[in-house]
């Protein structure tokens, strides 16, 4: 059975032996927010995943691994490529590149061939 996004927040949040209200008050967010994205009935932008991601010490992977859709590094050699890249590089490294990452995801246009709002508002 494959696991929401939702779920798997659930469940890191559950093995840290955090409430939803302890989770909320780390990430600076409604305890509502949390309960929302648990339950699935709110979306949350990538950037806020990796928030996540970081404030429950797991890997985006973990998080998203049925989210995503066919995007495996197992099937894709550019993902595996890009792994393999980062690897060997220590934690505030990788947090680097991935932060670098999402500032140039965030500047390729939409499918509507416009900027995201994001890079909209930065130029």
């Amino acid at each position: 059975m494959k696991k929401s996004f939702g779920d798997r927040v659930r469940e890191a949040r559950k093995n840290a032996g955090l409430t939803q209200a302890e989770l909320a008050q780390k990430m600076n967010l409604s305890e509502t927010t949390i309960s929302r994205i648990e339950n699935g009935s709110q979306v949350t932008s990538f950037e806020t995943m990796v928030e996540f991601s970081d404030g429950l010490n797991v890997h985006l992977d973990f998080l998203l691994c049925d989210y995503l859709s066919g995007v495996s590094a197992e099937h894709d050699p550019v993902v595996q490529e890009i792994l393999e890249l980062l690897a060997p590089l220590p934690d505030n490294y990788r947090r680097y590149v991935r932060d670098n990452l999402i500032h140039v995801i965030e500047a390729f246009p939409t499918p509507s061939g416009k900027p995201s709002k994001k890079s909209a508002k930065q130029s």
